[in-house]
């Protein structure tokens, strides 16, 4: 664990990319399902913003309802409406889906990308990300399948 720290530090700090400490993992089911929401109730895209800035520079839980609730309003969203789609799991089914459809491919950690029939896992310096990427396209392979 300690090395894939280090590691994770080192690439973070060469992209500048800020994070903290951490001395808990949560659940991220629930940012899962918040998620797939913000996407179906505008910028989705803003909301991961916010959750990761939760998770990783603040500490926060993103598995709490409460946290996801506040983040989805500090982003212009329905904070109640976020917390109904939470309760009533609106999105659980969709984001189990995507879990089996990730180990189904391979996937064994996060992040992982995917560029043609290869895949890179963790946090990697922009050049390897590039190297994947070119690689891929150099081929004249199928793409991986997409999620659902």
């Amino acid at each position: 664990m300690a090395a894939a720290r280090s590691h994770f530090e080192q690439v973070a700090n060469a992209e500048g990319l800020q994070y903290a400490a951490r001395s808990h993992w949560y659940n991220s089911v629930p940012a899962h399902q918040a998620a797939l929401w913000a996407d179906a109730h505008g910028d989705g895209e803003a909301f991961r913003r916010a959750v990761y800035r939760a998770y990783f520079v603040d500490g926060l839980n993103i598995g709490s309802a409460d946290v996801l609730a506040q983040l989805a309003s500090d982003v212009g969203f329905n904070a109640e409406q976020l917390r109904t789609a939470l309760a009533e799991k609106t999105y659980a089914d969709r984001v189990q889906e995507q879990f089996e459809f990730a180990r189904q491919v391979g996937v064994t950690g996060v992040p992982t990308y995917v560029a043609g029939r290869y895949s890179m896992v963790g946090a990697q310096p922009y050049e390897i990300f590039e190297k994947l990427v070119e690689t891929a396209e150099s081929e004249d392979q199928p793409q991986a399948p997409s999620p659902p």
